[in-house]
């Protein structure tokens, strides 16, 4: 009767843990929807400037609007593992552990695969316009002359840095992000039971 009792105890203790994990996974999505919502609405209200680029429409007027970080400036995107690492430390068997740890695999290779590839980009165009360019010292206080305007607004070099970042931004980052979200809803509406 004791070791009944015992064990009975031991798996209370056990499923109230589990239920506190996946409670936490719940916070954890609802909480990483909304950072990604956020970022990829950010990216969104930008996206006029990177087209105004790719069409050659982009004007002096535009400076001071974004124009001059469209090869430089990104929007990194960090989002809470705390309850899937702490399911993976229970080594669950069941399926909807084992599918929502997967998907957090999945986004956390894809995604940094992704921010390497800009993170690269942003310090080889910085490095390039430091090694290149006089107005590159003022650039970084936010002071951009008629040199700088010139470059940002006509030059096919600067054109061509957009034009790659918006591959890599608006094909590629977002995109993954809005995987991720898409597969994070569906397990949370999929695993109603577990989550309540």
């Amino acid at each position: 009767m004791a070791i009944q009792a015992n064990n009975y105890n031991e798996k209370q203790k056990i499923d109230k843990n589990i239920k506190n994990i996946y409670t936490r996974i719940d916070t954890d999505i609802k909480n990483n929807i909304k950072t990604a919502n956020e970022l990829i609405s950010e990216y969104k209200d930008i996206e006029y400037l990177y087209r105004k680029v790719l069409n050659d429409s982009a004007t002096a007027k535009d400076i001071g609007q974004g124009l001059e970080n469209l090869a430089t400036g990104f929007i990194f995107y960090e989002f809470d593992k705390t309850g899937i690492q702490q399911l993976k430390n229970l080594n669950l068997e069941d399926s909807s552990a084992i599918n929502i740890i997967r998907i957090y695999d999945r986004a956390s290779l894809n995604i940094k695969a992704s921010t390497q590839i800009v993170e690269t980009n942003v310090s080889r165009n910085l490095l390039f316009w430091s090694d290149n360019y006089p107005w590159f010292k003022e650039y970084v206080k936010y002071k951009i002359n008629n040199e700088a305007v010139d470059y940002f607004v006509n030059s096919k070099d600067y054109k061509n840095k957009v034009a790659y970042f918006y591959l890599c931004i608006y094909q590629s980052y977002l995109p993954e992000l809005e995987k991720f979200t898409s597969e994070l809803k569906v397990w949370q509406h999929n695993n109603k039971n577990n989550l309540n």
